[in-house]
């Protein structure tokens, strides 16, 4: 199997941070890596292909489907909004960030 995992940089790793950040979450609790030619992207027929966003303090872990036309980073803040990944530590009681 060959595969090609990498973890984010640049600009996609500032918004990312950006979005955890708005949230009230660490982004050092988070592992966010893509990978772009595994058997399973191969056999879904992705373009891009796949984001795993996993949240080290719960465990919980996402995939999403990378490539044109891809909402990834949207369902990322819908999953995230829902709570799925766990509560944020830095939010009072109005659901406001402390940051």
């Amino acid at each position: 199997m060959t595969s090609a995992t990498r973890n984010y940089d640049g600009n996609t790793a500032t918004a990312l941070g950006n979005l955890l950040r708005s949230r009230g979450f660490d982004l050092a609790d988070f592992e966010i890596a893509e990978d772009q030619d595994s058997d399973l992207v191969n056999l879904l027929g992705l373009v891009g292909g796949i984001v795993t966003v996993r949240r080290l303090s719960t465990g919980e872990e996402r995939l999403y489907t990378t490539g044109p036309g891809s909402a990834w980073f949207a369902a990322l803040l819908m999953d995230l909004e829902q709570g799925l990944f766990g509560k944020s530590p830095q939010l009072d009681l109005d659901g406001m960030s402390l940051q």
